[in-house]
């Protein structure tokens, strides 16, 4: 988490003119409650650091907000805020139509670093004359084959002006990119910048090792300074592909003064010791999916962190796989009511690998593969606290691994929710990937049958099926009169985990996957493998 003080803040929102921004403002606030910072609504400017003011008129305490800027402040003025108040002898003039604006932030600047080349907003664009020529230009907008300037941060005084022209109706106030623009307007405006770039250390490089060095080596902030692995081969593969220093002890890679962050990449029976040693050698954690095989072995984590004030969060990065992104997307807007029943699936016909992933003692057995991702689904759409957890396994075919074959696990939720999760590696059929029901229509997530075809040095063709979890899974909603309509799908948010993790180290950004939430995971799993061995339902509170 960012070590800069609390940001105080005063917030001017004027209800006088057309706009009634006091009345738009409610889910902005709603979205910066718990960052860090403290927000005084209408309040008094004495001991504030930063303001921020939305105003269709000139703000009832001008005169002092203009010498608190000039005197060191930070301001950050929203929409046509210039329009009225004329700090910068700058306005941003008239306004174009309403429309969906696509915002293109200026890299190299902390206040963009880590936000997706384009973003979308519905809002209208200023069509002014360009900003003032001392002025850092930080969002712009195609508009008419040109490109139109929406924020920029300007000196004024001994103090910083950030003009963020946005802010025209309910759809941008509610948003939580406004919001996020809003947050890193106000700390830049404050001279609160980012704290500087962390050394990570990735613990293990395995068969996901190569996925975590390329989103470390990728994104602003972080800096790729050690790879620790007990294979030579490995650990030459890291050395070759990343140039990054390589140790065969992990309390080497952990004495390095310049690692901040470590990856615990190791298998999952070892996941808890190995954060603890990391968070006992004062780094912050990311640990690979399960947490932990045992909600004790969490509880424990969670404590070291707290005493040692550093970070811990799971790489559940299938939060950001785009059929989720829009099966969630639709929940959160309500498209099928209450959901109250969910099945879940993954699996097929084929012989398990013969890898750690397959031998219970190591990786926790079936349920805790697939089902780290699947149950953390399934808790992100089901929040209410769980009640019981019921499971069956089979052991019929592949004698050869300790793994089951299959097992299913099912759910209660307060209030009476049901959810259910299976994987089958016996399965000559398959089931929906989701089937989720609302109180006021469904979802449901059909696997696409792919393949990747190529051809050979022969001319021959060259067909590679893929397995159904290497596709996202078309997602449909259907409603109770017949109508059914495919989910729009985004790609991929490149790297997403980790620009989410950035953002809450260095700026204090809300944290994506707090490890609280992994712990839940493992809580259900934990109550499964137990419901496994004693052939029935486990009571439990998660």
């Amino acid at each position: 988490m960012s070590e800069s003080p609390r940001l105080r803040v005063l917030a001017l929102f004027d209800e006088r003119g057309a706009h009634r921004y006091a009345s738009l403002a409610g889910p902005l606030l709603s979205r910066l409650v718990g960052l860090e910072l403290d927000l005084d609504v209408g309040g008094r400017l004495a001991g504030q650091r930063a303001v921020l003011i939305a105003a269709d008129q000139p703000p009832e305490q001008a005169e002092q907000v203009d010498h608190f800027l000039r005197a060191g402040g930070g301001v950050v003025a929203l929409h046509g805020t210039l329009n009225a108040w004329a700090a910068a002898g700058w306005a941003p003039g008239e306004p174009g139509p309403e429309t969906e604006l696509l915002l293109r932030p200026v890299p190299g600047h902390p206040l963009t670093d880590r936000l997706d080349p384009e973003l979308r907003v519905q809002d209208e664009l200023f069509l002014s004359d360009p900003p003032p020529p001392d002025a850092t230009v930080l969002l712009t907008a195609p508009w008419h084959y040109g490109e139109r300037v929406v924020a920029f941060s300007q000196p004024v005084g001994a103090g910083r002006l950030v003009h963020m022209g946005l802010g025209h109706g309910p759809a941008t106030w509610s948003s939580d990119l406004f919001a996020r623009l809003v947050f890193r307007a106000l700390r830049h405006a404050a001279g609160l910048e980012a704290a500087p770039t962390l050394g990570v250390g990735l613990l293990g490089y395995g068969a996901i090792g190569r996925e975590h060095a390329t989103s470390i080596s990728d994104v602003p902030g972080f800096e790729l300074r050690g790879v620790c692995d007990r294979l030579p081969e490995r650990r030459e593969q890291a050395r070759a592909a990343f140039g990054v220093d390589v140790h065969v002890d992990s309390q080497t890679l952990l004495s390095d003064p310049g690692v901040d962050l470590v990856v615990v990449g190791v298998p999952p029976v070892a996941h808890a010791g190995a954060c603890l040693e990391a968070l006992a050698a004062g780094k912050h954690v990311i640990c690979e999916k399960p947490f932990a095989l045992r909600v004790e072995e969490c509880d424990q984590v969670l404590a070291a962190a707290s005493a040692a004030e550093r970070a811990v969060t799971v790489y559940q990065s299938r939060r950001w796989d785009p059929d989720f992104v829009a099966l969630r997307a639709a929940v959160a807007e309500d498209a099928i009511g209450e959901p109250f029943y969910m099945e879940s699936f993954i699996g097929g016909f084929s012989h398990p690998c013969s890898y750690w992933h397959s031998h219970q003692p190591i990786s926790g057995g079936t349920i805790y593969d697939w089902g780290s991702h699947y149950f953390d689904w399934m808790l992100t759409l089901f929040p209410q606290p769980v009640t019981s957890v019921s499971a069956v396994a089979h052991k019929r075919v592949w004698h050869d691994v300790s793994n089951s074959d299959q097992v299913r696990v099912d759910v209660g939720f307060e209030g009476g929710a049901q959810a259910s999760f299976m994987q089958s590696d016996i399965a000559a059929a398959l089931k929906p990937k989701w089937y989720l029901l609302g109180t006021r229509g469904a979802l449901v997530g059909d696997w696409r049958q792919e393949a990747v075809k190529s051809r050979a040095w022969t001319g021959d063709l060259v067909e590679e099926v893929l397995a159904p979890s290497e596709s996202p899974a078309e997602v449909t909603l259907h409603l109770p009169d017949g109508t059914r309509s495919r989910l729009g799908q985004a790609p991929r948010a490149r790297h997403g985990f980790y620009r989410n993790l950035a953002d809450h180290l260095l700026l204090g950004e809300r944290l994506a996957v707090p490890a609280a939430e992994a712990r839940r995971n493992v809580a259900v799993m934990e109550a499964a493998t137990r419901s496994i061995a004693a052939g029935q339902a486990i009571e439990v509170r998660a």
